[in-house]
């Protein structure tokens, strides 16, 4: 494994899937330790659920191989909540990982706040199944699509948190009023 440092910052892009949404409070609290939260974005997209999946791994060959992205998706409909909650962290300094399966260099960082939150959430979901906890891009490539994919899904936005000093990363066309913590918006 070749791994780099690159002395940047980058902003990953992370969803927590309908199946983590009532521990998201806690899970955001998780984070927030490990990395400075810089936005969280609530999306309730209801009949549009299956195709945000589909959209948010759009390019990701390994999500498709052998139909797993299905699979999960019809786990994800065990649930009859259509929310997303898509937060993005700030990683200062981050390391890279170069992936030889898929040619990309992954952020070691963002790999291990999806990794952590998956060891210690994944038990408490019932009929878990890998990956309908929580998404996270690892690298730029990724984020940017992730990114033109949230900004198509505006309309089923119901509320917004920007850290306090940041522009918003995800922007939006209609402002409505934004939550002053994300503790509070979560707990709604």
């Amino acid at each position: 494994m070749q791994v780099s440092s690159n002395k940047e910052t980058i902003y990953p892009i992370g969803v927590i899937w309908n199946m983590g949404n009532k521990f998201a409070r806690e899970i955001m609290l998780k984070i927030a330790i490990i990395q400075d939260v810089i936005q969280v974005r609530i999306y309730d997209l209801k009949e549009k659920y299956d195709s945000f999946v589909l959209d948010c791994y759009n390019g990701d060959d390994e999500a498709f191989y052998g139909g797993y992205i299905y699979e999960k998706i019809k786990n994800m409909k065990k649930s009859s909540n259509t929310k997303a909650i898509v937060f993005i962290v700030k990683i200062d300094n981050p390391t890279y990982s170069f992936n030889k399966e898929n040619g990309v260099n992954q952020c070691v960082e963002s790999r291990a706040i999806k990794q952590k939150i998956r060891e210690e959430y994944s038990n408490k979901i019932d009929g878990y199944f890998f990956d309908t906890l929580i998404h996270m891009s690892d690298n730029e490539d990724e984020a940017q699509r992730i990114l033109k994919i949230l900004n198509e899904y505006e309309q089923y936005v119901e509320e917004d948190y920007i850290r306090k000093g940041y522009q918003p990363i995800i922007t939006r066309k209609i402002v409505k009023e934004e939550s002053k913590s994300y503790t509070q918006l979560l707990k709604k």
